[in-house]
């Protein structure tokens, strides 16, 4: 009778050990990682070699990443909030950050909010498509989520996949709402027709601001004067959690020349079509 409490025991453990990692777990991980092998070394093993980042305008992370100088600054940070599509391959979290190193014999310090964009590898592994955040004085209101906490997953929904052209078309077409709304009307009614409940604004020098009703309390009510012109994105495989990255124009600016700044919009699909979840915005 021993025997196959044995084998069952040996087959548990084993899936166990291969299970995948959560996202919270990962980006603990990753937090550890760079704080024992430093940011550059630490940053190139979870980076998708095509990930995307602002610095200012967006910059492929990888590369440069790659090229960057070593250096001796330290990076803390930990997630407050993250989400993963059904499928379970795609999800996003953030939260706040802070950067200390030394200068003239002084200890500096800097803070802000990151936000960072996953999808599953081959492998298995989570893999950053996007990092990126924005900068705020020190103090954060927000407590970190524990380590093994269980993370929010959207809802399997009902009937057919979209494919995945149809999908960019879906994102596109949100965002070029999104966008006319702000430009015409106000950002305050652009939150309120395409923003979730659950909406975050990431924008720089602010803490974060938390909820559509917030956003649309905070918001500028006129017409932005700005364009915003999607460059690239992304979505998980069942079609329900996606982003879309670019730069923000004057709407005199027909050609494109001169961005004003730069976003990343973190899109989800539910029963109330595309609605915009993170939002994050900073100057150039």
């Amino acid at each position: 009778m021993k025997r196959p409490l044995v084998v069952l025991l040996a087959s548990l453990m084993l899936a166990a050990a291969s299970a995948p990692v959560s996202l919270v777990q990962n980006e603990y991980n990753f937090a550890a990682t760079v704080a024992r092998k430093g940011i550059n070394e630490g940053f190139l093993m979870y980076l998708d070699k095509q990930a995307i980042g602002f610095a200012p305008g967006p910059v492929k992370s990888y590369e440069g990443y790659s090229k960057r100088k070593p250096s001796n600054s330290k990076l803390d940070w930990y997630p407050a909030y993250a989400l993963v599509a059904s499928s379970g391959d795609f999800g996003v979290d953030t939260g706040p950050w802070t950067a200390t190193w030394v200068k003239d014999g002084k200890t500096q310090q800097a803070h802000g909010e990151w936000l960072t964009i996953w999808a599953r590898d081959k492998d298995g592994k989570w893999k950053a498509l996007f990092d990126s955040g924005t900068g705020h004085e020190p103090g954060s209101t927000e407590k970190a989520l524990k380590r093994h906490a269980t993370v929010a997953q959207l809802p399997v929904a009902s009937g057919p996949v979209p494919a995945v052209d149809d999908v960019h078309d879906q994102l596109v077409r949100a965002e070029t709402m999104f966008s006319n709304e702000a430009s015409d009307k106000s950002l305050r009614s652009a939150y309120l027709t395409s923003g979730a409940d659950e909406l975050r604004l990431l924008l720089d020098k602010s803490q974060p601001i938390l909820g559509r009703d917030l956003a649309t309390r905070v918001a500028p009510d006129m017409p932005s004067g700005l364009d915003w012109v999607p460059m690239g994105g992304s979505a998980a495989r069942s079609g329900d959690l996606g982003y879309i990255y670019g730069e923000t124009y004057k709407l005199s600016d027909t050609k494109h020349v001169t961005p004003q700044g730069v976003y990343m919009h973190v899109w989800r699909r539910g029963a109330d079509g595309w609605k915009l979840l993170i939002a994050l915005d900073t100057p150039i």
